[in-house]
């Protein structure tokens, strides 16, 4: 599973390279939304120096692609093309896996709120006791006296 958060620059390592057969390949990156189905193609330059055996993708949330937190299925195409970004004339599929996109917990506003509370003190009877009738009424016992609250 890939990891991205909001706003966050990350390096994506993969192994492309041994399922990719065309020589010089451009990788499309497609991800669609597990929930909205809203699909974001892009790509991605390969800055790997070794990408016989690791290809290193750089992504910046916000600025290479901004998407909405939430998972998505991604597949990556190898292709001839460095402007394509339909799937559909890429040349072949090289992986297809779960991309994680989570909010930055630092970019989140916090705000402060006063509270000012009043709170009032009220002399009580300290015997009063009620009871719920059937008719929906109250009655209220206050020094051994009953009354009947409608």
């Amino acid at each position: 599973m890939l990891q991205l958060n909001k706003a966050e620059t990350k390096f994506w390592y993969l192994t492309l390279g041994e399922k990719t057969t065309i020589l010089n390949p451009y990788y499309l990156f497609s991800l669609k939304h597990r929930l909205t189905a809203v699909t974001y193609n892009f790509i991605l330059t390969d800055s790997s120096s070794y990408t016989d055996r690791y290809n290193k993708f750089e992504i910046t949330e916000g600025t290479t692609i901004t998407l909405d937190a939430g998972e998505y299925e991604y597949k990556i195409y190898a292709q001839t093309s460095d402007t394509n970004t339909d799937p559909s004339l890429a040349n072949e599929l090289v992986e297809r896996g779960i991309v994680k996109v989570d909010f930055d917990p630092t970019a989140a506003t916090q705000y402060t709120v006063e509270l000012n509370e009043k709170i009032y003190e009220i002399e009580a009877p300290e015997a009063i006791a009620y009871l719920l009738l059937e008719s929906g009424d109250f009655l209220l016992q206050e020094d051994n006296t009953s009354k009947i609250l409608l």
